[in-house]
């Protein structure tokens, strides 16, 4: 990302402010508040929505780029100054040690900046991401702040595919660390599930460390959905579960 956003640009309708070129320079980014665009060299201009099955956008946030999904923000951001402060607390959260080549599953790519963070450990060789929605790839290919997804020689491998069939391929004991940072329960209801619990289970090396972000559903009217899915990891065998409120997540091992 080459600049912050200085100037602004009218287009007849809303304002537009820069926001940033990309690494090459060949492309502008600018915002009216609501979407983000991408105005290329050559004069085309993509809005940064699509609609497939569902309606994705990004939009910035505190100087952000965040992704929506039917209107829903997929990032927490209350609490924190940016998405990628989330993303650094999770990551610390882990106490990944400096030393050795270990293997992280991210499980939900989405804008990949927890997969970032994770790849920036000295300690981490590889980092598996993966995404269930197309729309999502095609977005996080636009997101200037996405980059290092896609970089050469980066330590990240993003996965096109549903976590909930993909991780009954992964070999067993393979990860030493789990990023599952799902959409809220009524989205995925299978991953907050006893049988992929089961197979997080297996796919862990012991003593592996994962994160699960379980949000806030339901508290207004009593629900407490950090017991219910810590009672659900317990029963499959994981232990020293530990909730995290800002977070809005668990931490715990194998």
């Amino acid at each position: 990302m080459k600049t912050k956003k200085t100037t602004k640009k009218q287009t007849g309708k809303a304002a537009r402010v820069i926001y940033c070129k990309d690494k090459t320079g060949s492309i502008t980014y600018t915002t009216d508040g609501k979407f983000l665009y991408a105005q290329i060299d050559n004069g085309g201009e993509i809005r940064l929505d699509l609609f497939d099955n569902h309606y994705y956008k990004l939009r910035i946030y505190n100087e952000i780029p965040i992704l929506e999904i039917d209107g829903l923000r997929m990032q927490l951001v209350k609490g924190f100054k940016t998405p990628l402060e989330y993303a650094e607390k999770v990551v610390a959260g882990l106490s990944i040690p400096s030393n050795g080549q270990h293997v992280i599953l991210d499980t939900c790519m989405g804008l990949g900046y927890t997969a970032i963070q994770a790849a920036k450990s000295p300690g981490i060789g590889t980092v598996l991401t993966c995404e269930i929605a197309e729309a999502v790839f095609t977005l996080a290919k636009w997101n200037p702040l996405s980059d290092g997804l896609w970089e050469n020689g980066t330590k990240i491998l993003p996965i096109h595919g549903d976590v909930a069939e993909l991780i009954k391929t992964f070999d067993s004991r393979m990860f030493s660390f789990v990023i599952h940072d799902p959409p809220r329960f009524s989205h995925a209801p299978q991953l907050y599930s006893s049988d992929f619990y089961k197979e997080l289970h297996r796919v862990c090396k012991s003593n592996a460390k994962i994160f699960h972000y379980v949000g806030s559903v339901g508290k207004g009217k009593g629900r407490n959905i950090e017991k219910e899915v810590a009672g659900r990891l317990s029963n499959v065998g994981f232990k020293k579960i530990k909730y995290v409120s800002k977070l809005q997540g668990l931490f715990f091992s194998k």
